[in-house]
């Protein structure tokens, strides 16, 4: 396994440090080094002077025929095409790019030394090192990243979110529920051409992503075979396929074909742990993914659901779901998280989870997708309130999501979330500018 750290804390040209980063992965690429793993990024404070603009760092690993000393001399040229100047020892920089190891080898010459002679002294390498590689061991110590990591402090290390992440901040997804069963909207978009026109007028009124799915995943519903449910998305994949599409599904037969009918997203209810071929489709195909997080399964999630804690139990499995990600190859850009409001989860769990949604988002460090649009917890707060009369609840939880930075939205109700988003933002922005 080859090794690269990233590192800076300083623009060039207007670029921040953190897109920094994305524009070298994709000039090594260019040069020859592909990008096989990249870890979540993340800032620390300087060093020796924290008084300086924090630091942006991340490992990845990479593939090339290039040898260690042609990769060094690669690495110092994007440096240099970066802004990159070496002055002061420990200076702040537009970029920082090290070899951390190559393979097995052991080199000592005047200008390199591998493996990376203080690797196991900074937590803040190790830890985007383990986000990838946590087994991956030193060629002369023996120790793994794991066991270097392990006792070191690394409190002040943040996961923070891509800037070039698939979800960006504002994302209103809307809603195609291809089933005859979905609590809200069931059997009213069944019909292929229906169900084309719903799509269209939703992105019509201002979605940027179509969430297609074809079986219901609501409490108490039966599983969907790959074939039914495949035929009755396909055709509506095809027939909104100018638009950015989500495919809701957790069967790998129904990504792949999904994919290739037009898909761009896939969005599993199960982190890709239902079908143990999704993963594989999600790493070959290159694509985003939303992870999010269940207890149990669609027909029994709401018989018991239990939890000793609940946001530090969904922030542990969803956090567990990245990290299998970022370990298969999926890029840190193509995931984000769902934390999976009314999936076996009571009324007193989605709350303490709605409470909570920026702390869950910034612990990960991963985009945040939530989905509260019309659901029964609206219900259990105001009874005798149908799915079709939820949308004032669910602007009430958007509302809230928006105080947190949540970045996506998956809802029925496009044209009026989107005049809520609006309005929120605008009056915000007013109040931070006046400030």
């Amino acid at each position: 396994m080859i090794l690269i750290s990233l590192g800076g804390n300083i623009s060039f040209k207007g670029v921040e440090p953190a897109q920094l980063h994305a524009k070298a992965v994709q000039r090594l690429g260019e040069l020859g080094v592909r990008v096989t793993h990249h870890s979540r990024l993340y800032q620390t404070p300087a060093w020796p002077d924290p008084s300086d603009p924090p630091f942006n760092n991340a490992v990845i690993a990479v593939e090339t025929d290039m040898s260690p000393q042609d990769l060094m001399a690669c690495l110092l040229r994007v440096e240099e095409e970066f802004g990159r100047v070496r002055s002061v020892k420990n200076a702040p920089r537009t970029l920082d790019l090290d070899i951390l190891a190559y393979h097995d080898a052991v080199v000592e010459t005047e200008h390199l030394h591998l493996p990376h002679p203080r690797l196991s002294e900074r937590p803040f390498i190790l830890k985007p090192l383990c986000d990838i590689a946590p087994d991956w061991q030193h060629p002369v110590t023996g120790e793994s990243a794991r066991e270097m990591l392990s006792g070191q402090n690394i409190s002040d290390i943040i996961p923070t979110i891509h800037p070039e992440c698939f979800l960006p901040d504002g994302t209103i997804m809307g809603v195609v529920n291809v089933t005859p069963d979905s609590f809200s909207d069931g059997g009213q978009y069944l019909d292929a051409g229906v169900a084309i026109a719903h799509g269209r007028e939703l992105a019509h009124q201002g979605a940027d992503i179509l969430d297609i799915g074809g079986e219901s995943t609501r409490p108490g519903a039966a599983p969907v075979s790959p074939g039914e449910e495949q035929a009755r998305i396909l055709p509506v994949i095809e027939g909104v396929s100018d638009y950015r599409i989500s495919v809701d599904t957790r069967h790998a037969d129904t990504m792949r074909a999904a994919l290739a009918a037009g898909a761009d997203i896939i969005n599993d209810i199960s982190a890709l742990t239902h079908d143990p071929e999704a993963m594989g489709v999600v790493v070959k195909a290159g694509c985003p993914v939303i992870l999010m997080h269940m207890q149990g399964m669609p027909e029994t999630m709401q018989d018991n659901p239990d939890y000793a804690d609940v946001l530090g139990e969904v922030t542990t499995y969803l956090e567990g779901r990245v990290l299998a990600c970022l370990r298969a190859g999926v890029m840190p850009w193509n995931i984000a998280i769902d934390p999976g409001i009314g999936f076996g989860k009571t009324l007193g769990h989605n709350l303490a989870l709605l409470s909570h949604l920026g702390d869950l988002r910034t612990a990960i460090g991963m985009p945040l997708l939530l989905g509260v649009s019309r659901k029964s917890f609206i219900e259990k707060l105001v009874p005798n309130t149908p799915p079709q009369a939820r949308l004032p609840g669910s602007l009430a939880a958007l509302h809230h999501a928006l105080l947190q930075g949540v970045e996506g939205y998956r809802v029925h109700d496009v044209a009026e979330t989107l005049q809520a988003v609006t309005v929120f933002r605008a009056i915000n922005n007013t109040a931070s500018d006046a400030a």
